[in-house]
């Protein structure tokens, strides 16, 4: 049993440690006033598929093998721990400093407090065996192990193993599920093991990571307060099984690319919006937020059509209260990739068809 959990329990932590490590070198090239340990893991999730996304379409398009893809994300996660390791030892250092400080008075039991409830959660769904969504957890897990098993990036019906005619136009931007294969391609993992318990284990603690941030923000630092709202997230999410809440897609199905835009996407825009509403002045709140975005959409498409709204139901009003053209301005910038991407995906759905050729 213990030898079945290790290799789970490694890729956890090693995807946890890519997403701090690309959070944190974005951060030292570009800070701001939010540099807590939360945020790097935050932020540096969706720079991590940002760039997974970048690197992913170009090979998806021109029908190259996975194990290619394979190759240059291997090498490019080699290059990204080796720049955090070069550059990121004397934050962390300093960082270990304040965690022995923090940890000397009342702090030990906050973290402790913190880590409960985020390992309670974790094992919480793990042990769950209630099965939803089927048809969703079939694409899921489909698109993975048919790329898996036939080398190919997403050029296989998920739900019947036949070669498709041409690329499937509604997921072709979408590239969440094609890192499922090339982990599972790299590090031996099977696709339900990646998907199922591994990525839903991420989703669930960066869940927790950004109401606390949340929490931290509008009770002024207070870290008993925000470690109660995430505890009382927790039990509206046990306790509720309704479309107004994200217990239905993080305590059932939380490796799913919706669920990340329900419980990771909209949350981690609203927090930097209430950075940015909150504390004006020449921070670097547009940049993350322009980052977020664009790694949004390689985990979710419908992000093209849900950002649009909330961005708009945000920062218009911020921009008629303060009257600032930069804000307005920062609000037509956070559009343009929802347009692109928009604009992309209408041609590769209707005109521009990638036919596999067999």
């Amino acid at each position: 049993m213990l030898l079945t959990l290790l290799p789970v329990v490694g890729m956890i932590l090693l995807y946890l440690f890519l997403y701090y490590a690309a959070g944190s070198l974005v951060l030292k090239l570009v800070p701001g006033a939010v540099s807590s340990v939360p945020f790097r893991f935050i932020l540096g999730f969706f720079v991590y598929f940002f760039l997974f996304t970048a690197v992913t379409l170009p090979l998806k398009m021109t029908l190259q093998p996975l194990s290619l893809l394979s190759a240059v994300w291997g090498v490019i996660l080699i290059l990204l721990a080796a720049a955090f390791l070069l550059t990121g030892i004397p934050h962390v250092k300093a960082s270990l400093a304040s965690l022995r400080v923090f940890l000397s008075g009342r702090g030990k039991y906050v973290l402790a407090a913190l880590l409960a409830l985020i390992l309670l959660q974790v094992f919480w769904f793990n042990l769950n065996d209630e099965t939803y969504a089927i048809w969703d957890q079939s694409y899921y897990l489909g698109d993975t192990a048919t790329s898996l098993y036939t080398n190919t990036i997403s050029q296989y019906n998920p739900y019947t193993g036949r070669i498709l005619d041409f690329l499937n136009t509604e997921y072709l931007l979408e590239t969440y599920q094609n890192h499922g294969s090339v982990m599972c391609q790299i590090f031996s993992l099977h696709p339900m093991v990646e998907n199922m318990t591994v990525m839903a284990s991420v989703v669930i603690i960066l869940y927790q990571l950004v109401f606390y941030e949340i929490g931290m923000l509008l009770f002024h630092n207070n870290r008993c307060k925000s470690i109660l709202l995430v505890f009382f997230l927790f039990l509206l999410n046990v306790f509720s099984f309704n479309l107004y809440t994200a217990a239905e897609f993080l305590m059932i199905r939380p490796s799913e690319g919706k669920t990340i835009l329900a419980v990771l996407i909209l949350p981690t825009l609203f927090y930097l919006f209430l950075c940015a509403a909150q504390k004006p002045g020449p921070h670097r709140y547009w940049l993350y937020t322009l980052l977020v975005i664009l790694g949004s959409f390689g985990l979710n498409m419908s992000s093209i059509f849900m950002i649009p709204f909330e961005i708009s139901a945000l920062y218009l009003p911020l921009c008629l209260k303060r009257k600032s053209i930069r804000v307005f301005g920062q609000y037509l910038l956070f559009l343009a990739p929802c347009l692109f991407f928009s604009v992309l995906y209408i041609i590769t759905k209707n005109y521009w068809i990638i036919y596999t050729g067999r």
